[in-house]
């Protein structure tokens, strides 16, 4: 009995040693952004809604985000649609389906190298990394006094065929971009 309180001990030891706070601190973010990609999905509205789909897809090219996405938002609904959340590789045939797809730090030099070869209609393009929305993106998060805050570039959304609730731009820093 001695020895298996002392592997668990061991074990738990090992997990808090191997699991650093800046992970922790990215898990909490990446909770907190899925959560924001979930309002920006309900209080947007797309021209050209995707009816004969039976998913609202989340897409990114981040494995990480991808898992942490699905366990905060499991069982949700947009416009009538399951949200899904779905792991793709930054090309045009596969993102073509997506809803939203978003670009994190990780995958942002990927996002630059295939950015100018994507023609994304009817999809939300979302990152967060400084500079952006002038390689194509509508919406950056940025971090603010700890907080995760957003920018918006509307006539970018526009253009893409997607209309942003008065309720988002309010809390939003808005930009031409």
């Amino acid at each position: 009995m001695l020895k298996l309180l002392n592997r668990l001990l061991y074990l738990f030891l090992c997990l808090g040693l191997c699991t650093s706070p800046s992970a922790f601190a990215v898990q909490k973010e990446y909770v907190l952004k899925a959560g924001f990609l979930y309002n920006f999905a309900r209080l947007g509205q797309w021209q050209s809604a995707k009816e004969n789909t039976p998913d609202f897809l989340i897409c990114s090219p981040d494995s990480q985000f991808i898992a942490i996405a699905n366990a905060a938002l499991e069982n949700r609904k947009v416009h009538n649609r399951y949200l899904r959340n779905k792991y793709t590789p930054l090309k045009t045939t596969v993102l073509e389906d997506c809803d939203i797809v978003f670009i994190t730090d990780n995958t942002y030099k990927l996002w630059l190298e295939a950015h100018s070869a994507l023609e994304l209609k009817n999809t939300m393009v979302v990152g967060e990394t400084d500079g952006f929305i002038a390689t194509n993106g509508h919406i950056r998060f940025f971090l603010s006094s700890s907080k995760v805050r957003f920018e918006v570039a509307p006539n970018k959304l526009k253009k893409a065929g997607i209309t942003m609730s008065s309720k988002v731009l309010r809390l939003a820093r808005v930009v031409e971009g």
